[in-house]
């Protein structure tokens, strides 16, 4: 008798749609993500997860292109809670897909389809339907502008918008990284996604900036491809609160992340932030004065099997 077991592996996100890669929108060419978490209620469980996939083939096949949706389920965290990202462009093809709800009800019916706030009311705790909305981050937003912006027009993130009047001009998380999109993880290929929110102290928005990028691009570096780290802003929420999204191949790579930050050899890539991060005209101060002591939380999310 063989003691071999077999293992199964719940597959990326990405096998929810049948749409081919090139018109998949996700957490690395995305310019907003929209990330909506519901409660399921006490024994609504099958029917809900079938409404969420529904939900789901709606965007993906209606809107392809313009918006992609995936389904992931809260691991160790809420029992029963979903988690969809909604993946878009820029604000404007979200404004798009809000005008095709029509008028009267819910309007955001034009993005998750016409029957959403039946299911919803039906299917999921009342009050808990959350929505947050996060941005790419880029250099020059909250006082990150570097010297080569201001000596070289091109690098600016400043584009002329409507009317001649300056557009910041939010660009995809991919751009954060050296390493090639090939050897790169998003929510799409991603076996689990680690979402980290923190909370900057606004005195030191810019460094806490400066110390989140080079951390998560030192993890990039070092995990060759089998961990991937984006920053994001969160948008129309607490102000100077930001978001990691933290793509593992699989959960099991956790373990290298751990090992990762316990180095302590002097190429170990911690040693790169552990520092002061805090000008002395400010009075100095470690990435512990730039963070809100108490604001960090952390939430897995594995993509819904469809199986």
């Amino acid at each position: 008798m063989s003691n071999s077991t077999t293992q199964t592996t719940v597959p990326p996100a990405l096998h929810q749609t049948s749409q081919s890669p090139d018109r998949v929108l996700h957490s690395g060419n995305a310019g907003v993500i929209v990330e909506r978490v519901a409660q399921i209620r006490g024994g609504r469980g099958g029917a809900a997860r079938k409404a969420a996939r529904e939900i789901a083939e709606h965007i993906n096949a209606k809107h392809a292109g313009t918006a992609t949706a995936f389904v992931y389920e809260e691991t160790f965290g809420v029992r029963n809670r979903l988690h969809w990202l909604l993946h878009f462009t820029s604000y404007a093809d979200y404004g798009t897909l809000l005008a095709m709800g029509g008028p009267g009800g819910d309007i955001r019916g034009g993005v998750f389809g016409a029957h959403e706030a039946d299911v919803w009311d039906e299917l999921f705790e009342a009050g808990s339907v959350r929505e947050t909305v996060m941005l790419p981050h880029r250099w020059g937003i909250f006082g990150t502008a570097t010297e080569a912006m201001a000596a070289d027009s091109a690098m600016s993130p400043i584009v002329p918008g409507e009317g001649g009047l300056p557009r910041f001009d939010v660009r995809p998380a991919q751009e954060q990284t050296a390493m090639p999109a090939d050897k790169t993880l998003n929510s799409a290929t991603a076996g689990v996604v680690m979402r980290r929110t923190v909370d900057f102290d606004y005195r030191y928005r810019a460094e806490a900036r400066v110390f989140a990028r080079t951390v998560a691009e030192n993890m990039n570096l070092n995990m060759d491809g089998l961990a991937t780290v984006f920053l994001y802003e969160e948008a129309f929420g607490r102000m100077d609160r930001a978001h990691f999204l933290i793509h593992m191949r699989s959960l099991d790579v956790m373990y290298l992340l751990m090992g990762l930050d316990a180095r302590t050899d002097p190429d170990a890539p911690r040693a790169s932030f552990i520092q002061d991060w805090i000008s002395m005209d400010k009075g100095g101060g470690a990435w512990d004065k730039i963070i809100v002591q108490g604001t960090t939380r952390d939430v897995l999310l594995t993509p819904q099997h469809w199986g």
